[in-house]
């Protein structure tokens, strides 16, 4: 599992470019699926996460949740996650 942050206004292409390494085709119905999933989401609190497939190669299961008095999204990646797959979450976290 992988663990980090991205600002809240880039949840969505966070979403996206992570489904493109996995060619899972992201779209409007994914974005459907988070208006408003995370307003009731805290990172604070285990079971208060929000949790979605994306059903690629690998499949990754992806974890959201709103910090705390901030403007940033929590997020955790879980799945088979190989050293290029890895590097290249690493560097989406870094630039969103």
């Amino acid at each position: 599992m992988m663990q980090d942050w991205v600002f809240e206004e880039n949840v969505v292409q966070f979403l996206q470019h992570l489904s493109r390494y996995i060619g899972y085709r992201y779209d409007h119905l994914d974005e459907d699926a988070l208006t408003g999933a995370l307003e009731q989401t805290d990172d604070e609190t285990p079971d208060a996460w929000f949790t979605y497939p994306l059903q690629g190669t690998p499949p990754l299961t992806v974890s959201l949740a709103q910090a705390v008095d901030g403007s940033v999204v929590s997020v955790r990646v879980d799945g088979d996650i190989d050293p290029v797959l890895a590097a290249r979450i690493e560097t989406l976290f870094d630039l969103l």
